[in-house]
């Protein structure tokens, strides 16, 4: 039963995350150049890559709030578990009539924005920016507490930075 419930709360969380993140996402208008700037000298030089530290709190604050929103509904969930489930036999998983069990959730998440710098060529460098949000649920039974988590990772924005192109390149590896 345990194991029926884990899994039916992570589903609820990803339902909830997956829902709450683009819609936080969308709503603060979250992109690149919203979230970066790149900062340049006179001659055109890249010198600096800024982030909007209060634009990433506000938004990663938004999406906390979101999700143990989402979350504070789904309190008293009926859990139908068929019968032949708890049996522990795989031959009867999934079979017999359901056994209804109230089950309480309660979750909350916590958000960060993850940075990625990777090469992409002669003086250029991909920076990918990654939301990882961990949605934390504690499921309450009648007879048992058990506490599961679900991590959702989310492409926020990507660019590639370009560079002056040297007049000669060359590379060189070790054995």
């Amino acid at each position: 039963m345990r194991n029926t419930a884990t899994v039916q709360a992570q589903n609820y969380a990803a339902t909830v995350a997956g829902a709450a993140v683009p819609d936080v996402l969308h709503k603060a208008g979250a992109d690149y150049s919203s979230l970066v700037e790149i900062v340049r000298d006179a001659s055109g030089n890249i010198v600096s890559i800024q982030t909007d530290a209060m634009r990433i709190n506000q938004i990663k604050s938004g999406i906390n709030t979101a999700v143990a929103s989402a979350l504070s509904n789904l309190d008293g969930k009926e859990l139908g578990i068929p019968l032949g489930s708890l049996t522990g036999l795989a031959l009867l998983n999934g079979r017999g009539p359901r056994l209804n069990v109230i089950i309480s959730l309660t979750g909350s998440a916590q958000t960060q924005f993850i940075n990625e710098f990777s090469s992409a060529g002669v003086n250029q460098t991909r920076h990918q920016i990654f939301l990882k949000t961990t949605v934390t649920l504690l499921i309450v039974f009648p007879t048992a507490t058990v506490t599961t988590a679900y991590t959702m990772n989310m492409l926020v924005a990507e660019t590639i930075i370009v560079g002056k192109v040297p007049l000669a390149y060359g590379e060189m590896t070790q054995k």
